[in-house]
């Protein structure tokens, strides 16, 4: 369920990390080869993947293997329905002084752009959405003023996506914080 940005601030046995997963549905290569959908989405936290295997006898079977996340989304949410359980609550923390990040991982052709950027026939992705959310609460906030920075991390480097994908190095501090040194900022309105 959705984190109120008030109880993470007063209540310390929430969990600050928390893992979503989003299956997306067979794309046209798949569907073009009959691949089966081997993944299923089991009450909102679980996703099985299904192996198909063979015995000793020849017979066929199929092994099902669990996984456990935090929240799990099945292909037919939407963007802004993630959105509103997942990122939603952490832009309204982020306007309580609370560092927020959100981030997406998987392989290539996994969803995350879609999920993240939206695509051409004018869904939103998570970015725009939560864009609207920040530049919406900011009217209500005094002194407060937006800067971005955005980067990728894609085979093991990190690409600042403001600065012409310029390479840049990670680095720590003397409080333990990671800086990314190099990583250009903006401001927006």
């Amino acid at each position: 369920p959705p984190i109120n940005s008030l109880e993470v601030l007063s209540n310390p046995s929430i969990p600050k990390i928390r893992v979503i997963v989003r299956k997306r549905p067979l794309n046209r290569k798949e569907l073009s080869k009959n691949d089966q959908d081997i993944v299923d989405i089991r009450n909102n936290r679980q996703v099985v993947v299904k192996e198909l295997k063979v015995k000793v006898d020849l017979t066929k079977f199929i092994e099902e293997h669990a996984f456990n996340f935090d929240l799990a989304f099945d292909e037919s949410i939407t963007n802004e329905q993630i959105y509103l359980q997942t990122v939603r609550p952490m832009i309204e923390a982020a306007f309580h002084k609370i560092k927020v990040t959100c981030f997406a991982y998987g392989q290539t052709g996994s969803g995350k752009t879609y999920t993240m950027m939206g695509n051409r026939r004018q869904i939103p992705g998570l970015y725009l959405l939560a864009a609207y959310d920040i530049f919406t609460l900011l009217q209500s906030y005094q002194g407060f003023s937006i800067w971005i920075s955005f980067y990728a991390i894609y085979c093991g480097k990190l690409f600042d996506l403001l600065n012409e994908r310029k390479i840049l190095t990670a680095r720590e501090d003397g409080k333990q914080n990671i800086c990314i040194a190099g990583l250009k900022e903006k401001n927006v309105n």
